[in-house]
């Protein structure tokens, strides 16, 4: 997968790629920003292929690259917003060349779902599903600090306390986070993804749920996500 490129030089590029076998790599494509290359049709951002490489210096070389057929994401800001969000996420998640079981399925999911389907809700998804597979997934079912049950009703939230907590062990001021985004949340955790896009998930309870789901990663992560940023300016000015 195809996660991030920058311009090198007069004509070359280099390209942050998501491989199964081999985690991240960067390779250098030589010449791909010229209007002969070969290679800039297949080497789209978010884009599945094939690559055989050559040992460099310092980076590989493409050599050679070949797009697998699937659907693409197209000249639409708003599923390119979302997908920038998973291809970011993908690229801070993981080491050069220590390949992380499980998230390169999980991209390649992840990008299929924003270009399919709704892009919102399925970028929600992903990154419950990027918090549990990081280890990061907060703890839906009790208090963070006197492991009491949480109830039917609203709770405060906060990454640096450890997550949900009942109203008696919460600090004054916390923001809250009402029942109904806590039981999408638990539907996320059961990995139920046919119940969960069966859910009627309007914009304030889709905000409640990407309040928790954000503010979880880059706590965990400790950076704010540019992404993040540009897609909740989105939000706003829609």
């Amino acid at each position: 997968m195809v996660l991030r490129k920058l311009d090198y030089g007069e004509a070359d590029r280099i390209y942050t790629l998501l491989t199964k076998e081999h985690g991240k790599l960067g390779a250098l494509a030589r010449g791909v920003r010229k209007s002969t290359s070969k290679l800039s049709s297949s080497l789209e951002l978010f884009a599945r292929i094939d690559v055989q490489l050559a040992r460099g210096h310092n980076l590989d070389v493409v050599t050679q690259v070949v797009r697998v057929p699937g659907p693409r994401l197209g000249p639409d800001l708003g599923r390119t917003a979302y997908a920038s969000l998973v291809a970011e996420l993908a690229d801070l998640a993981t080491e050069d060349r220590h390949p992380l079981e499980g998230i390169f399925e999980l991209v390649v999911f992840a990008l299929e779902d924003v270009t399919l389907n709704e892009p919102r809700p399925a970028a929600a998804w992903f990154l419950w599903a990027a918090l549990n597979l990081l280890g990061y997934a907060p703890d839906l079912m009790e208090c963070d600090r006197c492991r009491s049950p949480l109830q039917e009703q609203s709770h405060p939230f906060s990454p640096t306390l450890g997550g949900f907590l009942c109203p008696a062990c919460a600090p004054a001021g916390l923001p809250l986070v009402p029942p109904a985004a806590l039981k999408v949340l638990r539907v996320m955790a059961r990995s139920d993804i046919d119940l969960y896009r069966r859910l009627k998930l309007d914009d304030g309870l889709l905000a409640a749920v990407e309040g928790v789901l954000e503010t979880q990663m880059e706590h965990h992560l400790d950076r704010r996500l540019r992404s993040l940023r540009f897609l909740r300016q989105m939000r706003i000015s829609a």
